[in-house]
């Protein structure tokens, strides 16, 4: 008798991680929730949050968590049709979208999102900040809508993460090509008082976030360098460039560079103006 539904709920599911929603289960399959108790009694289905279920069978994940909670955000929509607007309700963001883009070293035991509207959780797991974002400052990660490396960063920033923090996330998002260093230093010119430099120099802010976190001089010059037009960098040596980044970071093998060789290699002239 239940093989009807749970064939349906696998099918809603299969867009969402194996996730779906009661409120989901009603409007695209007709399941009530009596159904959906005595699926999760024979072990058919797990519940994962209040009102969110998964498909049993489906892997586990460690996103999981963060998953649920955004559908919960809507319970009625499913995730295509809300990853269909220009800017879905509920963006991963501040610590929560550092996470999932494997952007510094924060904890992320609250999920964080962005909405435009404000909104209020039941879940002391789930917190909001109302902003307005636009199409261009989110991507998908994992499936799920997540700020942007930079508007990460200027997110934190806002919210006072501390620079011991804030300085590793800056550090990974440039090493991770989504954005450079005249970039962010612009974005957080606003906020370069709050950390110790000069109003206004974010250059400097930057910089000292880069030495803080042990990055390379040359690393990041390089970084850089492959992404001017006309510069080309196979994958293979990024690739090792990023390993050997890596490596030394873990051995502490950058820990002595001292600070005023912050930023030098090619077009280090471009970037302090």
């Amino acid at each position: 008798m239940l093989n009807g539904p749970l064939l349906e709920l696998a099918t809603l599911g299969e867009g969402q991680w194996g996730l779906f929603t009661s409120r989901q289960a009603a409007v695209e399959c007709g399941v009530t929730p009596l159904q959906l108790k005595r699926l999760t009694d024979h072990g058919h289905l797990v519940r994962i949050r209040h009102g969110v279920y998964r498909i049993a069978g489906v892997p586990t994940s460690r996103h999981e968590a963060i998953r649920g909670a955004w559908l919960a955000l809507e319970p009625a929509r499913t995730a295509g049709d809300r990853l269909g607007d220009p800017v879905p309700f509920g963006v991963v963001s501040h610590r929560s979208a550092a996470v999932l883009q494997d952007l510094g070293d924060l904890d992320a035991d609250i999920h964080q999102f962005t909405v435009h509207r404000p909104r209020r959780s039941r879940s002391s797991e789930v917190t909001f900040v109302v902003a307005e974002l636009d199409s261009d400052q989110w991507h998908l990660v994992e499936g799920l809508p997540v700020t942007r490396p930079l508007r990460t960063v200027v997110d934190l920033a806002a919210v006072n993460t501390d620079g011991g923090h804030l300085a590793s996330v800056v550090r990974d998002a440039i090493l991770a090509g989504g954005t450079t260093f005249a970039v962010i230093a612009e974005a957080l010119r606003n906020y370069a008082h709050k950390y110790g430099s000069l109003p206004g120099d974010g250059i400097d802010l930057v910089r000292t976030f880069i030495h803080t976190a042990g990055v390379p001089t040359s690393a990041v010059a390089l970084a850089q360098a492959s992404q001017r037009p006309g510069v080309e960098l196979s994958p293979e040596l990024l690739d090792a460039i990023r390993k050997a980044v890596s490596e030394a970071l873990v051995t502490g093998g950058f820990a002595n560079l001292p600070r005023e060789a912050a930023i030098t290699g090619p077009g280090a002239h471009d970037e302090h103006g």
